[in-house]
């Protein structure tokens, strides 16, 4: 089988579904689904009822029994274009529309149903808060709308909120993107036996951003997203829509916690730097992904497609027509529902994708790798001169921070080898991880990965010594070639490395730019716009060409959230909003591995023979040749510049 094929999309087949009736689970009556139908099936309801108070009274029942009866019954929507079967979008012959939900819709209603009243137990871990990723003109805005609506109408003493980016956006006359305005819509179809009294737009239960139920007490409210919205409150309900371009994200989802039985979160992406494309690759709140090819109209003979880099995309004629039309950003953004692609992506996404998939795995091990307590520091340097493994202790241990991925050999590496540790350094307070990369130059392979958050820059160099001492190798230093970020907190790293512990075997910058690249006394890689482009331009070409192997998919996964900044950097999405400063304290795995790749300056180690026994001829030659160099060595480090005072 072909690598890709095993990630080929399932489809499911007939599409859309063109069945006549669907069976409500909760009330067991038949729903036409059909429009023609739907229409009569409604209208001989409303016609039914008007004059029966017994049946009003079963309607109000199977309504507050069932939200997929409600909406598909008595709800209405509002829409602006219509696609037709070429996948051309047209003008909406009839902007008013019934309700009638898609299978994926009815997916969505029964999410929110079991979020609402299943137990705490039966939603472990995920809690009831649910995120909807989707594409536009999925509906997910009136899906969300109409729940609210339903718990209204039929649930007693409910507090529901709902927040948006602007108050316009929350309730503003004659703004069908307002989110009241949808409500006012909604009573507008609805018959007069079933609305509470003194709705209208301007009575007296129906103000600005508030509509209250004065039959069962139920309310909702409006306001507009800040970074104090809502904190304090307490709601049965709490939608944050459009979260993607909310200023305050992270202080709206922190404030929010405690205020809401159930969010919901509805947006489409803007970025892989938003609160809210993090918050959906947490892992810590329950997603529903609405794709465009659900759409009865969009994904209308759908089909499958390997692009250049041979993956598999869904496509459909609706979706040809409009990449024709929309930029790359555009289509990532508002159909695709591709957090990072919708920002200016610095990594070839395909590649990345493929490569996770060759040879991603999880560790062979994990390590626990420190100095022993009782060295100190002035006695690191002794033990580093003697090459002395017994200087460190190394523990297997399922937390550790050293995660490895090759064979140990009596518990190192293979000594065979030699290796090259790439590090960048964090400020050790949570935040970010320091990260250590080891990766083996004969056969480029990543053999290991060592994180962790709460190490401090001024520990991190007894950890780094501790790792060189455990991984060793056959230079003739019988050390790893050891090259970090010398910004921020990597700068004292480099001091501790050098200048305290006379580490031996480390990068020094190299002034570009010459015929014969040259070495300076700076010790590190210092990062600046340009330098981290040709650094990171190496990383990928490298995941893309072959030459390097990367097992870790933590490393991989958070190579695909690099973008190009709005100052000209480049870095994780998730750092678009700090400072220049700010980005410079914070490690993490892929500029550690990419530290790795470029290597030419590590050049080839100078053989070493064996030395002449002690006494011998050649042992006394080599001493007075070592003394006359080192007498050399010396009157050149005190040579004075000429003096030209006149």
């Amino acid at each position: 089988m072909d690598t890709m094929d095993a990630l080929r999309p399932i489809l499911k087949e007939p599409f859309p579904n063109e069945s006549r009736f669907s069976k409500d689970e909760k009330t067991g009556l038949l729903i036409p689904k059909r429009y023609d139908e739907n229409i009569v099936w409604r209208r001989n309801l409303l016609t039914r009822a008007e004059k029966d108070p017994m049946l009003q009274r079963d309607l109000l029942s199977a309504c507050a029994e069932s939200v997929n009866f409600f909406i598909n019954a008595f709800m209405w929507t509002y829409h602006q274009f219509d696609v037709d079967e070429a996948g051309r979008r047209i003008e909406a012959k009839f902007p008013h529309q019934p309700f009638i939900t898609w299978d994926i819709q009815d997916k969505l209603f029964q999410q929110f149903i079991a979020c609402l009243f299943s137990t705490a137990k039966e939603l472990e871990p995920l809690g009831r808060d649910i995120l909807i990723d989707k594409a536009r003109d999925m509906g997910a805005s009136w899906c969300c709308v109409g729940l609210i609506h339903w718990v209204w109408l039929f649930i007693k003493d409910k507090q529901i909120l709902e927040m948006s980016r602007t108050e316009d956006y929350v309730d503003k006359a004659g703004n069908m993107k307002a989110l009241f305005q949808k409500h006012d819509y909604i009573n507008q179809w609805l018959p007069e036996w079933m609305l509470p009294p003194d709705i209208g737009v301007g009575q007296k239960n129906r103000t600005k951003m508030h509509l209250k139920n004065a039959i069962n007490g139920s309310c909702i409210d409006g306001e507009s997203t800040t970074e104090h919205a809502g904190s304090g409150d307490r709601r049965f309900i709490l939608l944050l829509d459009e979260f993607s371009k909310v200023k305050n994200g992270t202080d709206m989802r922190s404030a929010t916690r405690d205020v809401a039985f159930m969010r919901i979160v509805n947006s489409t992406p803007f970025g892989a730097g938003t609160e809210y494309s993090q918050w959906k690759n947490s892992g810590q709140i329950r997603v529903f992904v609405l794709p465009y090819h659900e759409h009865p109209d969009k994904g209308r003979g759908r089909y499958l497609r390997k692009t250049e880099t041979d993956e598999w995309e869904i496509r459909s004629p609706w979706f040809d027509a409009e990449e024709k039309v929309r930029s790359t950003k555009e289509l990532a953004r508002e159909v695709l529902r591709k957090d990072t692609e919708s920002g200016d992506v610095f990594f070839s996404l395909g590649n990345v994708e493929k490569h996770k998939f060759l040879f991603a795995r999880e560790p062979r091990w994990r390590l626990h790798v420190c100095l022993r307590p009782d060295i100190s520091n002035d006695e690191v340097k002794e033990h580093i001169r003697r090459r002395n493994y017994g200087a460190i202790r190394a523990t297997k241990g399922s937390k550790g921070p050293l995660a490895i991925w090759c064979e140990l050999h009596l518990g190192r590496p293979d000594q065979s080898k030699s290796y090259i540790f790439g590090i960048d350094v964090g400020k050790g307070q949570g935040a970010s991880e320091s990260v250590v990369s080891i990766k083996c130059r004969e056969t480029g392979e990543k053999i290991a990965e060592w994180r962790d958050a709460n190490t401090p820059p001024y520990d991190m160099a007894r950890i780094v010594v501790a790792l060189a001492l455990w991984c060793g190798g056959k230079n003739p230093r019988k050390l790893p070639f050891l090259k970090w970020e010398n910004n921020g907190p990597g700068w004292d790293l480099g001091r501790q490395l050098v200048k305290t512990f006379f580490y031996p075997y480390y990068y020094r910058r190299v002034i570009p730019g010459k015929r014969n690249d040259k070495k300076t006394e700076t010790y590190g890689f210092h990062t600046d716009q340009h330098s981290k482009c040709e650094l990171l331009t190496a990383y990928d070409r490298a995941l893309s060409h072959g030459g390097y192997i990367n097992h870790s998919a933590k490393a991989l996964e958070q190579v695909k959230l690099y973008v190009y900044y709005t100052d000209g950097g480049i870095g994780p999405a998730y750092l678009v909003r700090e400072s220049s400063s700010a980005r410079k304290t914070h490690g993490d795995i892929v500029i550690a591995d990419a530290l790795t790749i470029e290597n030419d300056e590590v050049g080839k180690d100078k053989y070493e023979g064996p030395t002449a026994p002690e006494g011998s001829c050649g042992f006394r030659r080599d001493k007075i040749m070592k003394a006359h160099r080192d007498k050399r060595r010396f009157a050149r480090s005190w040579r004075r510049p000429y003096d030209l005072r006149v």
